[in-house]
């Protein structure tokens, strides 16, 4: 897309927001039932597209914004008069901003992928729901064509029956069966591709979500790693009874 920046929640000319028009008769109860399945089906895709979009802008928000307190507070407690006045508490500082430091890169990494793995597909799948609502408009002007050429062709039937007359009925005749086969084309083409498009949801879903799963547990699974080095490196002084007192009493 160019110019303004992509937002899902704005309403956007294109996008999936009026349901095929009835046929009146010109097709099937079944096929006409199929269609508007099919329609609503793909609007429903459009709507979690656009929130699987929404929510994971916001996780990649919470993150960084996890990472920017986390620096504070690793900041925080190294210019503490507390920990500068201690070697110890300074040196557990210093080693907790370094695993902060670290963690930061695999947040921003975090962050990239996961706009790259779910956000940049759910763009692209949204973008094409316009196309998909034009085909639909185009089948509409097609019925309506069809549907004016068929009430024509039943008025004049109804005239004398002179030789002026029977030319006009035929020329409507043949006017209507025109309009009749480009609308059975158009809608023929609707019912086969928008259930298609539709069964294409899982195989175009399932690698980005499986991308960022990938990418959380390296994610989470350096996080833990910084964290348990750091833990070892400095043994508890309090037993595990005091910390769990200590934390009830926080609480």
């Amino acid at each position: 897309m160019t110019g303004a920046a992509w937002n899902p929640l704005k309403k956007q000319v294109g996008q999936l927001a009026a349901k095929p028009l009835l046929t009146q008769g010109l097709t099937s109860h079944e096929d006409e039932r199929q269609l508007e399945l099919s329609y609503v089906q793909l609007q429903e895709l459009e709507e979690s597209s656009k929130k699987l979009y929404k929510e994971v802008k916001k996780y990649e928000e919470c993150l960084t914004a996890l990472q920017r307190q986390e620096e504070k507070v690793a900041s925080d407690l190294s210019n503490s008069t507390v920990c500068q006045e201690n070697p110890e508490l300074r040196r557990l500082a210093e080693d907790y901003s370094s695993a902060v430091y670290q963690l930061g890169h695999t947040t921003d990494d975090l962050a990239v992928l996961s706009d790259k793995t779910v956000v940049e597909p759910m763009k692209k799948l949204v973008a094409e729901f316009p196309s998909i609502q034009g085909a639909v408009k185009k089948r509409d002007l097609v019925l309506q064509e069809c549907i004016r050429c068929q009430q024509k062709h039943e008025r004049l039937s109804k005239l004398e029956k002179t030789g002026g007359n029977a030319v006009k009925v035929e020329q409507a005749r043949r006017s209507f069966q025109l309009a009749k086969d480009d609308y059975a084309r158009a809608n023929r083409l609707l019912l086969l591709e928008l259930p298609q498009f539709y069964d294409k949801r899982v195989d175009y879903f399932q690698p980005s979500l499986q991308a960022l799963i990938r990418a959380q547990v390296d994610y989470y699974g350096e996080s833990t790693r910084l964290f348990t080095h750091l833990s070892a490196g400095h043994p508890a002084t309090v037993s595990d009874e005091e910390y769990d007192r200590c934390g009830r009493v926080c609480c």
